[in-house]
């Protein structure tokens, strides 16, 4: 029968859809975990707080029903809500660089003796990007991949189980 080759069976129960989404978030959460070992190891060492707002977040995307997993910075109200000290600056500026700017300041303040104003206009010289979350994406993969491999043979396993449950045998039916 060369239709019997063409039809594939997905189980579609939610107990097989939750065990398999299950298993696809852990294998990407042990694939965050190794990615942010390397970001907080590449971050740069003047930015000591900046390691506070490394985060991986894991979800199931509603439209097309594939796990993802996001990795990025927190805000500083997330990392004061987690109990951390937040950075002064934004990871933002460190991943994407800053351009050179003039920063204007509201509040100018005046040294009586040598009647001298300050901080009313800085020339910020800018900031090179760095890329730390691209860089070490990139250049760990391969540790990346042996992080979800454990969860990928669970998750295959899971796959063959609901396979076996159909009976390949050739039924003939006589009316």
């Amino acid at each position: 029968m060369s239709e019997k080759s063409k039809i594939t069976f997905v189980d579609t129960s939610p107990e097989v859809k939750k065990a398999m989404a299950g298993l696809a978030k852990s294998a990407l959460r042990a694939s965050g975990k190794v990615i942010r070992k390397h970001v907080r190891d590449d971050v740069p060492l003047r930015t000591k707080r900046i390691k506070n707002h490394i985060a991986s977040w894991v979800f199931i995307d509603r439209k097309t029903g594939q796990p993802q997993m996001q990795i990025g910075f927190y805000g500083w109200q997330r990392v004061r809500k987690r109990g951390k000290q937040p950075s002064h600056s934004s990871p933002w500026w460190i991943e994407q660089g800053t351009k050179p700017h003039l920063i204007h300041s509201s509040k100018t303040m005046y040294d009586k003796s040598t009647a001298t104003k300050y901080g009313h206009n800085v020339n910020h010289p800018g900031q090179a990007a760095t890329h730390v979350l691209r860089n070490s994406v990139y250049n760990n993969i391969s540790e990346i991949k042996a992080a979800q491999e454990e969860y990928l043979k669970l998750l295959s396993g899971e796959i063959e189980k609901a396979k076996s449950k159909i009976d390949d045998e050739d039924y003939e039916e006589d009316d």
